[in-house]
């Protein structure tokens, strides 16, 4: 049997979590999480473990979100976008590395591994999922299947597939792409705007 997928939403109200059980792409929201507080920035070290930054303090859970303590490590302040841009990738966020060319009113980015490297951006001030095969020189559109609603403000590549990645818009659209970024399946909508993701498999 696959295993379940665990997809951790902060939006600009809260922690949201949604769980695919069984690996069977019926993706779910099975609970809520620390309501009224804007989730700045996420990052999670498997199902259970999080690290995320709320209102410019740095929160942490051992148990997928029931309890929260303050937490000292500010690694996670690092990925926040008012400091230098950075990358999604399935390990973290890198840099922005020179060797990608220059990208004008992106909203997000991340990084796809394989050979060769697949980058995805929110171009146009969010406005269009695009995808590049040579570091950013060229773009080829993905296709939002039914439309996109809102502007992109967060792409999250999978922990456990290099082929899937996940983008949240600030119309509050979950979208989720299973084919490198040609093409995204609105998965649901939450009535606030989406900040940041964070995508893991149980163990």
């Amino acid at each position: 049997m696959a295993k379940a997928g665990i997809l951790y939403v902060g939006t600009s109200n809260g922690l949201v979590i949604y769980s695919d059980p069984g690996g069977s792409g019926r993706w779910r929201r099975v609970g809520m999480s620390l309501e009224g507080q804007p989730i700045e920035q996420i990052r999670a070290t498997d199902a259970l473990n999080l690290t995320l930054l709320s209102a410019s303090v740095v929160l942490q859970t051992s148990d997928g979100g029931q309890h929260w303590s303050t937490s000292s490590d500010h690694t996670v302040l690092t990925m926040r976008p008012d400091a230098q841009p950075y990358v999604a990738t399935a390990t973290g966020p890198v840099r922005w590395s020179v060797q990608y060319a220059p990208m004008p009113n992106a909203t997000a980015l991340a990084l796809l591994a394989g050979d060769p490297e697949l980058l995805i951006a929110a171009l146009d001030a969010g406005r269009i999922l695009a995808r590049s095969e040579d570091g950013g020189s060229t773009w080829r559109p993905g296709e939002v299947v039914g439309g996109l609603v809102g502007q992109i403000q967060t792409i999250e590549p999978s922990r456990y597939h290099m082929d899937l990645a996940w983008a949240g818009s600030d119309c509050g659209q979950l979208l989720r792409s299973h084919d490198r970024g040609q093409h995204w399946h609105a998965i649901a909508r939450e009535p606030v705007p989406i900040l940041c993701l964070a995508v893991v498999r149980l163990a």
